[in-house]
């Protein structure tokens, strides 16, 4: 056995490899411990089943996207430029995301599902919010533009549908 600890992060991030590389058939608890020679136990410590595991891999995959990525951008950043990166990162992981994970999500049970859906309407919230904060940072938006028909809050549900 493995005598070094391996965190959750670790082996969170070989379930990513094996999905993407592999496909979600590939993925098992088994497999995941085999990979870091640590014992099946070890890993049902961080991931009480699979569908505990698949919803996480999907979780890192919105933190990966808007945490590690648009979070770090500049706040001096034009509000259209903004949107525009968003935009194109949103496109560019998606793909990914929806050819390799969506597919496959039948594997998880239906109070698994909801989960996943509410776990994405939280990193919607998430996005809407950082839209109306790079909004409200651009100076060179004139405020007068906004009123109690036309607010930024419905401006920003505006693009993101």
């Amino acid at each position: 056995m493995n005598k070094v600890v391996t965190t959750r992060e670790e082996l969170l991030h070989t379930a990513q490899e094996i999905v993407f590389q592999d496909g979600m058939d590939k993925l098992s608890i088994r497999a995941l411990a085999k990979k870091h020679d640590i014992s099946v136990g070890a890993v049902y410590n961080y991931f009480p089943s699979k569908s505990e595991l698949v919803l996480a891999i999907i979780e890192n995959f919105w933190k990966q996207v808007f945490h590690q990525d648009i979070c770090e951008m500049s706040s001096q950043l034009p509000f259209t430029e903004f949107y525009e990166i968003v935009y194109q990162r949103l496109v560019k992981h998606s793909e990914a995301f929806f050819s390799v994970l969506l597919g496959q999500l039948n594997i998880l049970k239906d109070n698994d599902k909801e989960k996943g859906k509410q776990m994405e309407q939280k990193y919607m919230i998430h996005i809407q919010n950082g839209f109306l904060y790079a909004l409200q940072q651009d100076e060179r938006i004139h405020p007068s533009i906004w009123n109690e028909v036309f607010t930024k809050e419905d401006f920003v549900c505006f693009l993101l549908e």
